[in-house]
């Protein structure tokens, strides 16, 4: 059997722990009666192409948004989004969506088009209504061979989305995601959602602090009933509105500037607050053996979501045993993630959303990451919205590992055992380690 089959074969039966995904119902989960269906629309237009949508059209046609449609107007919106698609169907982004959607709905034909697409919105419709998102969700997980998945959401996802449950259907989420709970709410920043989370936090810790040191606690209590309700790490996202570099600010001058209102500061006021915050959950996050994982890299300005920004939290005493994921490679400063990754030791590289980004990209980064690191410290996630991107982003990620892996023993540069162990430890040993789980 050639060498490319082969390690192609070996790497299709590892099982995968994606550590970067938002398909579980997003950030605060699906809703309890999940079986009201999903359209083909609202699946080609859930998340990367809906963001897309303002950089090649004047209206940024918000309605597309999450898939923000109901199924019974399904055809209306596949005619609205034919001058978008137009735009799209190059994308690599279309791409691993389009074969996952292909893969799990069968479609014939190289595209979806105007000829083929009302089948397989019926099968789309179908699935999602006789499964129930969850369900289908989950078998989307088993047909990619994703054993463990990594749920970036809010404090309430764990708490009233998890909660209302019935009790099978929550060991049935549970034993799969691993949720990361995001902090930018308590940093006072972030999108809108992140506001709504926060004040839910108050809300079923039936606690409403006043002073920076009340607050202290309270986000010490959401980061404990987080834990306990199966919470596995942190995220932040501070890169859309921010820089990730954050300095020691002393709880003095923190305390004064709470006094203040945190929800009315802004500028350097709100930054010096938010830099003292930080620390404090970091530390909490160590306290509890929370690693964080960092949206690294693919921003504007770039500069905001630079690697390097994270060097003092990297190399402080003070957070000695934090784990910290930079993920989405760093890129465009991938090099330098890469150095950090390559010095620190609770430092890790994790290629998700890269090669859905662009598969040559994700080549050349895994390529470097291969050549670079210790096998211990590249971590791998997919990053995507709906089961079908999922299913199809899996199938590249495994490809790409396979082709690089072999392309790398054909060249000597070390055996076909040894490729073995890499791709196991990319897929699953690395996470293993990285969430301290079994």
């Amino acid at each position: 059997m050639p060498l490319a089959e082969e390690m192609k074969r070996y790497v299709d039966q590892i099982p995968f722990f994606d550590t970067h995904s938002h398909v579980a119902g997003f950030d605060f989960g699906s809703p309890l009666d999940d079986k009201q269906g999903r359209s083909l629309p609202q699946i080609l237009m859930n998340d990367y192409l809906a963001y897309l949508a303002s950089s090649c059209f004047d209206d940024l046609q918000s309605a597309f948004k999450n898939g923000g449609w109901t199924v019974g107007e399904a055809e209306a919106h596949f005619q609205a989004i034919q001058p978008l698609l137009a735009r799209y169907r190059h994308l690599s982004t279309y791409a691993v969506l389009r074969e996952g959607i292909r893969e799990l709905h069968h479609f014939e034909g190289a595209d979806i088009t105007m000829e083929n697409w009302k089948k397989t919105n019926e099968k789309v419709v179908e699935a999602y209504r006789t499964h129930g998102e969850r369900a289908w969700q989950r078998a989307a997980c088993q047909r990619a061979g994703v054993a463990r998945q990594t749920q970036i959401c809010f404090l309430p996802y764990v708490t009233d989305h998890w909660g209302q449950l019935p009790a099978e259907e929550r060991k049935a989420q549970s034993d799969y995601l691993a949720p990361s709970l995001v902090l930018d709410g308590y940093l006072f920043t972030g999108f809108a959602s992140n506001k709504i989370a926060r004040a839910r936090s108050k809300e079923l810790l039936n606690f409403y602090p006043t002073t920076h040191r009340e607050y202290l606690e309270f986000c010490g209590r959401v980061f404990d009933l987080f834990h306990r309700e199966g919470g596995k790490s942190v995220k932040l996202l501070a890169a859309y509105t921010r820089s990730i570099r954050f300095e020691e600010v002393p709880d003095s001058a923190a305390a004064d500037l709470f006094s203040d209102d945190p929800e009315k500061l802004s500028g350097d006021r709100l930054r010096l607050l938010q830099d003292n915050l930080l620390w404090h959950l970091l530390e909490m996050a160590v306290a509890r053996r929370l690693p964080l994982i960092v949206h690294t890299g693919y921003n504007w300005p770039t500069e905001w979501g630079h690697p390097e920004n994270l060097m003092n939290i990297l190399r402080s005493p003070r957070l000695r045993g934090l784990k910290v994921d930079l993920c989405h490679s760093g890129w465009p400063n991938h090099g330098e993630a890469l150095i950090l990754a390559r010095t620190y030791r609770g430092c890790f590289f994790n290629l998700c959303w890269t090669p859905m980004l662009s598969p040559e990209l994700g080549r050349h980064i895994l390529s470097m990451a291969i050549d670079m690191l210790p096998r211990n410290k590249i971590l791998m996630g997919t990053d995507c919205g709906t089961a079908e991107a999922f299913v199809g982003t899996v199938r590249l990620i495994r490809n790409q590992i396979a082709e690089v892996l072999a392309e790398k023993v054909l060249a000597r540069q070390f055996s076909a055992e040894i490729a073995r162990e890499l791709a196991r430890a990319i897929l699953w040993d690395n996470p293993c380690e990285f969430y301290g789980m079994s």
